[in-house]
């Protein structure tokens, strides 16, 4: 940090001495007396030129060295002396140029000729005009000593052009140029023809445009409607005027600063026309991606929002950046008018996943997603109820409704994650009285006298029909009280028997291999504990977002266990269940940590799921499912 506050330090020091003698050609042993007594001179308010006040000469050429790789000086040798030219002197040089030529446009842009001979344009550094400038008009240090040399395309010469000139002075300079040249008598016809003569079918646009470029103040920047046909006379008009003065073989001064301006303001329109369309671009995908996130199914999380595509089936993200996407989504999900809900609302899920959706689609959705839980929610409770009463065991919900209210809440909550976050949204009451009396209400209401509807008439279910349902699929001496009290008391006996059975034993965290510490980054770990944080990986990639492990092996087993007792049901379980852990405490033996992927996991089930006592099981499929969870779930409660 010291070593760069001194370099610059040394080069304004450098400059303001070869400013001061007239020359940018700086004799080292005379300006080391030079740099010693101004260090000595202002010691006191500069603490820092301490180091300068008896520096030898090999130092002050490292330090000159410095400089040179950054542009600012170039070292050479002159009749057996090193001199170093301060390439800075001419940067503000050739600065006050440009300060000339806002004033008179006839003062020519400096070129690399204009350049001592002792000095070579090498020294300076050197960029196309067509990368630098579209850069410098992006970002531009206006602080920088540099000095640029632009190379011109079509081998027009190069233009010399301080870093601390705006760019604009140069682009404008450029307008102005091909402005002065066209007014004069010789050219301002002669031009205005070709351009017409070019459009026939649109002559009164060209001279129009012609016109308003000629008249234009020659202190302003010349804009253009790049969407329009002012772009398409611009760029005929550019390539009239370098055809006729690139045919001329001994040029002045006047001819080259034509061509010098004519190139340069082809890149600058160009780079306007490149930044608008991409503008262009962008703004078209932020408004594909409006639409999109109106499409059903109408709530996106951030991951699926970063997925979405375009109708050729290109990623939008990517068309526009992060900044890009955050600004829009900000601006849906704050803007608002009137004391109304923003066009876009967030919603949390129990998981904590964050989702967007527009304020016009959530009792859409709300609607839809009830219908779905409709048909799922009703077999659930079908299945349980059917459970208790094949056990003679009757529950409260059968037949009292707010017990049957509160166990439909628990379901949905269960069942349908997105749907419990939607109905309990701080939102969503006001939205229902923004609402309330326009289209996008719907036809169904989910709200009734300001207060959101029962869970039983949102999902129209009825404890009174379930238990129909129910009932017609019980065995008929259930509907014979006296034979129903007999079969009632017998089942319960079964019941305590077999809980008086040897449980197999449970798999724990024992069953493990535990090799001997080896060094992890940041702590010591051993297999055991390696094996049960990858189990919990493996977890997370395979349960989807918003359930939980339990779930997922609750929904499993109701597809490959369809025994109808209760009885038959649990033994079947346990079986398969005291099968899964047996199996899981040999692999254990031989797995390792890095090797336990989703893949080997899946792989294991398979293989677990072809021995013959589980290939009885039908769907293989859900049971190969159950198995990977299992496993999963025995080492991560390990």
């Amino acid at each position: 940090m010291a070593s760069m506050a001194t370099s610059a330090n040394l080069g304004t020091i450098l400059r303001h001495f070869a400013t001061r003698q007239e020359s940018a050609f700086v004799n080292i042993r005379e300006f080391n007396e030079y740099l010693r007594k101004y260090a000595a001179k202002h010691l006191e308010e500069q603490p820092n030129l301490v180091q300068y006040i008896e520096i030898p000469e090999a130092t002050l050429i490292k330090e000159l060295e410095e400089l040179a790789s950054k542009h600012e000086v170039f070292i050479t040798t002159l009749a057996g002396k090193t001199v170093v030219v301060v390439i800075t002197y001419y940067s503000v040089l050739y600065a006050n140029r440009f300060k000339e030529i806002a004033t008179n446009i006839s003062i020519p842009f400096p070129t690399a000729t204009d350049l001592p001979k002792q000095l070579p344009v090498e020294a300076i550094e050197k960029h196309e005009a067509s990368d630098l400038i579209p850069q410098l008009q992006t970002h531009q240090d206006l602080k920088s000593p540099l000095l640029y040399c632009l190379i011109m395309p079509r081998d027009v010469p190069s233009i010399l052009f301080p870093a601390c000139v705006p760019v604009h002075f140069l682009t404008r300079a450029a307008m102005a140029k091909i402005r002065n040249m066209l007014k004069k008598d010789e050219y301002h016809d002669y031009f205005q023809k070709k351009l017409k003569n070019a459009n026939p079918s649109k002559e009164i646009g060209a001279q129009s445009f012609y016109t308003r470029f000629i008249q234009h103040p020659d202190n302003t920047d010349q804009t253009f409607d790049l969407d329009g046909d002012a772009f398409y006379f611009w760029n005929q008009l550019c390539f009239f005027i370098r055809q006729d003065f690139e045919k001329i073989k001994e040029r002045t001064a006047e001819d080259t600063n034509v061509l010098q301006a004519i190139s340069i303001s082809e890149i600058w329109m160009m780079s306007l026309k490149e930044k608008a369309s991409i503008q262009q671009k962008k703004e078209d995908a932020l408004r594909e991606l409006e639409a999109a996130l109106a499409r059903p199914p109408y709530f996106y999380s951030m991951d699926s929002i970063l997925k979405l595509k375009d109708s050729k089936g290109a990623l939008l993200y990517g068309q526009y950046n992060e900044e890009d996407l955050k600004d829009f989504i900000t601006k849906l999900t704050s803007e608002s008018e009137n004391n109304e809900l923003p066009k876009i609302l967030v919603f949390k899920v129990e998981t904590g996943a964050r989702y967007f959706i527009y304020k016009k689609r959530v009792f859409q959705l709300v609607v839809r997603l009830a219908n779905e839980a409709h048909d799922t929610i009703e077999k659930d409770l079908i299945n349980k109820w059917f459970d208790s009463l094949s056990n003679y065991k009757k529950l409260a919900e059968m037949k009292d409704n707010k017990a049957f209210e509160n166990v439909l809440k628990n379901e949905v909550k269960e069942l349908s994650p997105v749907l419990w976050a939607l109905l309990n949204a701080n939102f969503l009451t006001m939205l229902n009285y923004e609402t309330e009396h326009t289209e996008d209400a719907g036809t169904f209401h989910i709200f009734s006298g300001g207060r959101l509807l029962p869970f039983a008439e949102l999902l129209m279910l009825s404890n009174s029909s379930i238990l129909s349902t129910v009932k017609v699929m019980l065995p008929f001496w259930h509907s014979i009280p006296i034979l129903s009290w007999i079969m009632g008391i017998l089942s319960r006996k079964k019941q305590e028997k077999a809980t008086q059975k040897k449980p197999s034993k449970e798999f724990t965290s024992d069953d493990i291999p535990d090799d001997s510490p080896k060094q992890s980054p940041g702590r010591y770990v051993n297999k055991k504990e390696a094996v049960i944080e990858a189990a919990k990986n493996v977890a997370e990639e395979l349960i989807p977002s918003g359930s939980t492990i339990d779930r997922e092996l609750d929904s499993y087993l109701k597809l490959w266990n369809k025994m109808i007792t209760k009885e038959a049901h649990l033994s079947l379980t346990e079986d398969v269940n005291s099968l899964i852990r047996d199996y899981t405490r040999k692999v254990m033996r031989t797995i390792s940590a890095s090797t336990f992927t989703a893949d080997r996991v899946r792989t294991l089930a398979e293989t677990l799921v072809k021995t013959p006592n589980m290939q009885k099981i039908k769907e293989s499929e859900a049971l190969t499912m159950y198995v990977e969870l299992y496993i999963l779930r025995l080492l991560s409660n390990s």
